[in-house]
């Protein structure tokens, strides 16, 4: 079995109402989640989840939270083999959204949401994600 790591940014937006806001994305293979993506040579994990984001989403001024991270792992097939891959995640917070993938990375991230809470939890395809939302907005709105 294949062992894979990636690492990724929770985007979180906060509006002049308060209103919080988490940026979803829709992978080629059709199912949602944060942006992810895999590590370069020499670069930290942070700057691999920042990277990520820039690429997915346009959007490169996030402020990581330090000391908050959240990790999802889960099994998958590809080519005939089995991996186990584990995602890291930071949690951060950007100034500003952007509404569309950016053009050269439109065929991998078809679709870009910026959603609230609720309609996160409906559209977030895997249950590991889903469990990673929750701690992050119990974080966000009891900090």
């Amino acid at each position: 079995m294949k062992t894979e790591q990636s690492f990724g940014v929770i985007p979180i937006y906060k509006d002049k109402d308060n209103i919080f806001f988490v940026c979803l994305i829709r992978h080629a293979q059709g199912h949602w989640g944060f942006p992810k993506g895999h590590q370069n040579l020499n670069e930290s994990e942070e700057e691999t989840a920042i990277r990520e984001m820039e690429e997915e989403s346009g959007i490169n001024d996030i402020e990581i939270i330090g000391g908050q991270s959240y990790t999802e792992k889960y099994f998958f097939e590809k080519d005939g083999s089995k991996h186990n891959k584990s995602v890291k995640y930071f949690l951060g917070f950007v100034s500003s959204v952007s509404t569309t993938t950016p053009d050269h990375f439109k065929k991998e991230i078809p679709e870009l949401k910026w959603v609230i809470y609720e309609e996160a939890k409906q559209l977030i395809t895997f249950e590991e994600a889903k469990k990673i939302l929750d701690k992050v907005f119990h974080y966000i709105l009891n900090d």
